[in-house]
């Protein structure tokens, strides 16, 4: 007797219909409590608005930010492992990255009552390189329209161009001629969570489907001949 591996195809634990939906609500939620907090930090540090309570409640919406945008890479790891587990261990790496360097500035505001200078192009470093490794990542498997994934690496490669900028020059990214390294981002990040909402992942051809609809995984065994 000798044991030979075959493959067997079993369900995934959970619907990836649900996972899109979800990882497309926090998309949308990061992007707007991240603006909101946002505005509520500038309305402090520039004097319109001097109440501790605007300060305290502008961390608190980024701080909300933070947590959804440290939930996308996890929702996105059992998914992008099957692509890359290196890539997709790194896009949940640096989303988490992202969401700490969120509360950290947010933390360091509240309690100093100081403006932390471009804290928002720190934060662009991990969002762009999280970016380009999902759009990527969603290119090569075929899980949303492949020109929305060319989309979204134009999208990030222009807001890494946008960071040394923003820094070097004093602009921005929020204002003026910097929102030319944002524009295609913001499109991206409003487009795709609203087709991952409503229409859900797009499966690919080489993605075997049971008789419910259901994504199938391979799961190498030992099987006796």
């Amino acid at each position: 007797m000798s044991a030979t591996a075959s493959a067997v195809r079993k369900p995934f634990p959970a619907s990836y219909r649900k996972t899109a939906v979800l990882v497309g609500v926090l998309f949308l939620s990061a992007t707007a409590t991240f603006a909101i907090g946002s505005a509520l930090l500038t309305s402090y540090f520039s004097g319109e608005s001097g109440q501790t309570s605007t300060l305290a409640t502008g961390v608190l919406f980024e701080a909300i930010s933070a947590i959804a945008v440290a939930a996308i890479g996890v929702l996105m790891w059992p998914i992008f492992r099957r692509y890359s587990a290196g890539l997709g261990g790194g896009y949940a790496a640096l989303r988490i990255g992202e969401a700490l360097m969120i509360i950290s500035a947010g933390i360091y505001m509240l309690t100093t009552k100081n403006d932390f200078a471009h804290y928002d192009a720190f934060i662009y470093v991990f969002t762009a390189s999280a970016g380009l490794i999902f759009s990527y990542l969603l290119y090569v498997s075929g899980l949303i329209p492949r020109f929305l994934a060319v989309l979204g690496l134009i999208a990030y490669i222009s807001l890494a161009i946008g960071i040394p900028v923003s820094l070097i020059g004093d602009v921005k990214l929020d204002a003026g001629w910097g929102l030319i390294f944002v524009a295609a981002g913001a499109v991206f990040e409003l487009v795709v969570p609203l087709l991952l909402i409503f229409k859900g992942f797009s499966v690919p051809k080489s993605e075997p489907r049971d008789d419910r609809g259901s994504w199938l995984a391979e799961k190498p065994v030992a099987v006796s001949v």
